[in-house]
This record gives C-alpha cells, sequence and structure tokens, in this order.
C-alpha cells in the first residue's frame, strides 16, 4: 500500500547563513557585559562614598558647633558665683573656690584622705586565713586580676578648638571604617593586591625557570 498524502501546512524551508562579525560580537558580548557591570558597580560604589563623606562632615560640623557651645562660660553663672563689695578704701571680691581649681593651679592642697595604720601582725593573720591549704602537687595557680582602663571618651577635656577639631577627626574616620561603602572598597583593594602579587610571583617563577633551563642547555653544548 502507498503512503497517504501528507494534509496541513508545507514546512517553510531555513536558509542557514554564517556570519563572522555576529558570531565574534555574540562571543565578546559577554566580556564587554561583564566589563559594563563592573564599571557600574564602581560608579555606585564611588557615589555611596562620597554620600558617607558628606553625612559625616555634616555631622562633624554639627557636634563641633555643639561642644563650642557647651564649654562657652556662662555669664549668669559667673555673677553668681564672683560677687564684688566696694567700702571706703578697700574693695572684697568673693570667689567660691573648689579643690580642683586649687590643685590645678598647682598649689599643694587637696582633699583630707585619712591613712589608717595597721599593725603587721593583724595582717598576717588575715593572710594566712585567706589562703587556702595547698596539697603537695595540687598547688593552686592564681591569675592576676587585669585592671581596667579608665575610659578615655568620659574624662576627655577639651582646652582649645584644635582639641575639639581632632576628637571629631577621630570619630569621623572611625565612622567611615565601619560603613559599608568603605568596607567594600577595602575588600576590592584586598583582591586588586592580591592579584597583582600573584601575578607578580608567576612571572619572577617563569623568569626562573627560563634562566634554569637556559643554564641547562649551554652546560650540554659544552
Amino acid at each position: 500500500m502507498g503512503k497517504g498524502k501528507q494534509t496541513g501546512k508545507p514546512r517553510r524551508k531555513i536558509n542557514l547563513v554564517f556570519n563572522e562579525e555576529k558570531r565574534r560580537e555574540f562571543l565578546q558580548g559577554f566580556h564587554k557585559r561583564k566589563l559594563q557591570r563592573k564599571k557600574k558597580a564602581q560608579e555606585e560604589l564611588q557615589m555611596q562614598l562620597k554620600d558617607e563623606r558628606r553625612r559625616l562632615k555634616q555631622e562633624a560640623r554639627e557636634s563641633y558647633k555643639k561642644l563650642v557651645t557647651s564649654h562657652k562660660p556662662i555669664p549668669e553663672l559667673e555673677k553668681l558665683l564672683e560677687k564684688e563689695y566696694e567700702t571706703e578704701d578697700v574693695s572684697v571680691k568673693v570667689v567660691e573656690l573648689s579643690i580642683d581649681n586649687i590643685a590645678k593651679s598647682k598649689n599643694l592642697i587637696g582633699s583630707n584622705f585619712p591613712h589608717y595604720e595597721v599593725d603587721a601582725s593583724i595582717e598576717e593573720d588575715v593572710d594566712e586565713e585567706a589562703k587556702p591549704e595547698e596539697i603537695p602537687g595540687m598547688e593552686l595557680k592564681y591569675k592576676p586580676e587585669l585592671k581596667k582602663k579608665p575610659n578615655e571618651s568620659s574624662n576627655t577635656t577639651f582646652n582649645t578648638k584644635k582639641d575639639i577639631k581632632r576628637e571629631l577627626r577621630k570619630k569621623a574616620t572611625k565612622n567611615v571604617q565601619k560603613s559599608k561603602a568603605f568596607q567594600i572598597k577595602s575588600k576590592l583593594e584586598r583582591q586588586r593586591n592580591k592579584k597583582m602579587s600573584s601575578k607578580k610571583k608567576s612571572q619572577k617563577m617563569k623568569l626562573h625557570s627560563k634562566r634554569a633551563k637556559h643554564k641547562g642547555k649551554k652546560i650540554n653544548n659544552e
């Protein structure tokens, strides 16, 4: 029996044309798009860093203004603390003095702290009672207690505007280092430096191998 006739739409003929230029564009497009993405990411990172710097500068200005205003002397309080009384021949000035002000003026006056003398025999008895009984071979080792450093930021005193600016600069650098944009930038720089160092290392290894081969050939010829 013969084959039946095919019904429906006829198939379209497809002609394939090989174009070298379009092929090259397609293959090179991956690298081109990768470079474009990298460039765009770098531009965005630079913009973020600029915004971060601008924000930190504004914060530094505001904090500087606050510190300057807080350290300014208040005239109303000075008038209350300092009074003058004039008589016929003498003018008397009444000023409140604190122990800190006297200590600052390098006078040998300070707060009176009582000092109690303890008998040496009592101290020895207390030390012996405090120490636990030690078994030979099982002595207890006591770790020395670490003294905590006092918080410098709480006790900082600003004498001049330079001190205030220095403190603000320190805070600004810390805030910049904590920011996300700066961390990304430092990470990219580390990666770039790592690649450069590995590249230099491979070049040195190649030169060393070439020189070794050249020396080996000379020895064989001799």
